[in-house]
């Protein structure tokens, strides 16, 4: 082949490769545009996407209407049953017991002879001469019979014998009566102990009269009125509720404690009662008609201590609003400032809420 064919061939190889690149350059050129074209796209969406505001989740929310109610507001307080009708037998001599035939829980009837003392000087003189009783006897068998010694001792052992009669007859037992009829609730002494003049024996107590001792503050002595019914309830009967009427208010306020005490009479009750028994008595103090009331947890509290609650419009827009409260029973609040009868109360769902907030009212 010649050199100039060589050459020609060489030039149009070089060419076609050139163009071949030239092709490709192009086609990754075109590829490449539109790859970009494409991500300058999603980007642009991503960025139109973000732009839009995200809708805001309405609040769920539970509602009730505000309503007219008797509200009663109560306290509680604690009291003890006790006789009113009772008596302590205290022994009217120092001795010893030498008889004590009640017991608790025994009936004793009015002037029935309950105890016996042996007072202590009766006991010291006749202690004293019984001694010189046994000692004559013990002298005299030492003695010769036929002695006038034995004479003389016979004498004053028949004279310290009379004198033990004469303190026996001369100093009696003393004897214990009960001075009313009744059931023996206490007991502090037996048979054979020794008792000081004027020491307590035992409690008699009249068991048709027991009631509920009571006392309350003098703030409330207005809700305490004699004939008010009041409810009861018993430790020793917890399934059982009671009534008991006041039957007594005492005529002194206590300087210590400044509290009114008061008896309060249970009713209708066939059960049996024991004096000390533990009983809980409520007692309405304030009492408001007509009252508006919500639920107690429907009302919050501001962080200046403020209570607040929130209104739903008939357009479901929730509305912050101060209210004064009142009286509270049970889980009912009265709202005496701030509340109007059937207005919508938000009940649950109220923590999350804002003034002026767009709200879905649970049905």
């Amino acid at each position: 082949m010649k050199k100039n064919d060589i050459i020609k061939r060489t030039k149009v190889g070089n060419r076609q490769a050139l163009i071949f690149k030239l092709q490709h350059f192009q086609i990754f050129k075109l590829f490449f545009l539109l790859i970009l074209t494409l991500t300058f796209q999603s980007c642009t969406q991503d960025n139109e996407q973000a732009k839009k505001p995200k809708p805001k989740k309405i609040p769920l929310v539970e509602v009730k209407t505000a309503q007219k109610s008797r509200m009663v507001s109560s306290i509680d307080i604690t009291g003890t049953i006790e006789a009113n009708v009772f008596t302590d037998i205290s022994s009217p001599a120092g001795g010893t017991i030498i008889s004590l035939s009640a017991r608790e829980n025994q009936w004793v009837e009015k002037n029935q002879i309950i105890a016996v003392i042996n007072p202590t000087e009766r006991e010291a003189l006749i202690s004293e001469n019984h001694l010189q009783v046994q000692q004559m006897e013990r002298t005299l068998k030492a003695t010769d019979q036929n002695s006038d010694e034995y004479r003389a001792l016979q004498d004053k052992l028949r004279k310290a014998k009379s004198n033990l009669e004469y303190a026996k007859n001369m100093y009696q037992t003393v004897s214990v009566i009960s001075p009313m009829s009744g059931l023996v609730t206490l007991r502090y002494l037996d048979e054979g102990s020794q008792v000081g003049a004027g020491e307590k024996m035992l409690t008699i107590s009249d068991m048709n009269s027991l009631v509920i001792k009571a006392s309350v503050n003098e703030k409330y002595f207005e809700a305490i009125e004699k004939g008010k019914t009041l409810r009861v309830f018993l430790n020793a009967y917890p399934n059982d509720t009671l009534s008991g009427r006041i039957s007594l208010v005492y005529p002194q306020i206590d300087p210590q404690t400044r509290s009114v005490n008061f008896d309060i009479k249970i009713l209708n009750f066939n059960k049996t009662l024991l004096p000390g028994m533990m009983a809980s008595v409520k007692i309405p103090v304030s009492v408001k008609e007509n009252a508006v009331v919500v639920p107690e947890h429907a009302v919050l509290t501001s962080p200046d201590n403020k209570n607040f609650i929130y209104i739903a419009d008939d357009d479901s827009i929730a509305h912050r609003r101060i209210v004064h409260t009142g009286i509270a029973s049970g889980n009912k609040l009265e709202i005496k400032k701030g509340l109007q009868e059937n207005e919508k109360v938000v009940v649950a769902g109220q923590e999350m809420l804002k003034d002026g907030m767009k709200v879905k009212i649970m049905k």
